[in-house]
């Protein structure tokens, strides 16, 4: 078969842009690709097209590399999209969404997926996104949509709702599930855990998790399943012999305090709910509404803490300098990038181009029975198989009834945030707001979002 088209929307990202192409250029079975860069930075895109360039020649990958500003130039005849995209100075904007209703009195511990800062940037990537879709189904209407942008319930569900495209959202969220996992079986495996230990989102505490990721990838097999960043594993087993690890880790976490303190927040609801949650603390609160409340702060009990905004900065500085010695020819940068998580782009570009019938553990698909007691219409995240089928998510039994619930609940709260930003219906943007876990006041609700619309209007074109 001839290698397949892809493109790349968003390539110039030095964190998601390296890593995505280092996947793809390395793949032999994607070699020959017809690889197409699109990026409005131009320096930036310039950058990851020269590193994508030493990549293939390094690696003998025979790609046909092109780069375009234009996305329209590049998406005729595509067989996948990828969009990784963002919408306003990233920590800027990421900042302003936690600032803007703490400053209205509501603490959100992350404000990325869920909570108020959410409402605002599903409206800002929103009209984006549409527009990506929309020339999509002009110029390559059969091609799949693989939406790596957050909020990603919320985008992925706006892509199936309001165009005819095949969609499927990626995330890696489940790997800090598997760093838990690792932590708490850890001398299983002979791994001594550093002094310290933190494996929350924050850039200073990739040291400590990255490890336990790859190793967890090495031992474990994690089955999960619920929805995007709030899903709950529902089998884990040692991956060389099979054995059911869920009693030891019940055992090493619940009834045992060496590990007490260790990702608190996930340790309760775990022992609550009675199935373990995979995000890791650092997500899992934004979907919780017992997280905020200003009297008892009970993010000091669980020690959440705010995104680092100089610290994501000093990711990206530090992404772009790999970049540059990427293109430079560095042996170590190289073999540096060449290892790197692939974000599971292989994985459904063959499966579904060669007809693998591959294994991908974390799919985001619009339901349709595969969790029986979530909306069939909602985005899911599930295990599945890429294959000349497409995308398949495979069905897994109900979840338990509470935590089903709260599902439903971010579920049918993030179904009304996408029609009011697909919209621009301030209305339904402060009906929804009031159906945030985090919102227990209509007055607050008005100002934080009369002030999201007015802080970000030059963003927001459907609300004008």
């Amino acid at each position: 078969m001839r290698p397949p088209t892809i493109v790349i929307i968003g390539a110039g990202s030095a964190v998601f842009g390296l890593r995505a192409l280092a996947a793809i250029l390395r793949s032999e079975r994607l070699r020959g690709v017809d690889l197409r860069l699109v990026d409005v930075d131009e320096p930036a895109l310039e950058l990851m097209a020269a590193a994508a360039e030493t990549m293939s020649r390094a690696w003998d990958s025979q790609a046909r590399i092109s780069a375009t500003t234009e996305r329209r130039v590049a998406l005729p005849g595509a067989d996948f999209v990828i969009v990784s995209v963002q919408v306003g100075p990233r920590e800027e904007v990421w900042e302003k969404d936690w600032r803007i209703p703490l400053k209205h009195g509501i603490r959100q511990p992350y404000a990325e997926n869920s909570g108020p800062g959410a409402l605002a940037h599903t409206a800002r990537n929103l009209p984006l996104i549409m527009a990506i879709a929309r020339d999509m189904e002009e110029l390559c209407p059969g091609a799949w949509y693989m939406n790596y942008v957050n909020p990603l319930i919320r985008l992925s569900t706006a892509i199936h709702r309001y165009s005819k495209l095949k969609v499927v959202g990626m995330c890696h969220q489940l790997l800090w599930g598997y760093a838990m996992a690792t932590a708490l079986l850890a001398d299983r495996y002979g791994i001594t855990l550093p002094a310290g230990l933190k494996i929350d989102t924050n850039h200073e505490n990739r040291r400590f998790r990255e490890p336990l990721m790859q190793a967890g990838l090495q031992y474990l097999d994690i089955k999960a399943a619920g929805i995007n960043h709030f899903s709950w594993i529902y089998d884990i087993r040692d991956k060389a012999t099979g054995e059911d690890l869920y009693p030891l880790l019940r055992e090493r976490w619940l009834h045992q305090e060496t590990m007490a303190g260790f990702e608190p927040l996930s340790r309760e609801a775990f022992r609550i709910f009675g199935l373990m949650p995979t995000p890791s603390d650092s997500h899992l609160c934004e979907f919780l509404p017992w997280v905020h409340d200003p009297v008892k702060k009970p993010w000091e009990r669980y020690g959440l803490e705010p995104q680092n905004w100089q610290g994501n900065h000093q990711r990206r500085a530090d992404r772009r300098a790999l970049a540059r010695a990427v293109v430079e020819g560095d042996p170590a940068a190289l073999e540096r990038v060449r290892n790197e998580r692939s974000e599971g782009i292989p994985e459904v570009v063959e499966g579904v181009h060669f007809n693998l019938n591959t294994f991908v553990q974390q799919l985001n698909l619009p339901n349709q029975g595969l969790i029986p007691n979530l909306p069939a219409d909602a985005i899911v995240e599930v295990p599945g198989v890429t294959s000349g089928l497409g995308v398949r998510g495979l069905g897994v039994p109900a979840l338990p009834e509470p935590i089903a619930e709260l599902c439903r609940r971010e579920l049918a709260y993030s179904s009304l945030v996408v029609d009011a930003c697909y919209h621009g219906d301030r209305d339904l943007a402060l009906q929804a707001l009031l159906l945030d876990p985090m919102v227990n006041d209509i007055e607050t609700a008005r100002a934080i979002l009369a002030e999201f619309l007015s802080e970000f209007a030059a963003y927001l074109p459907q609300f004008a």
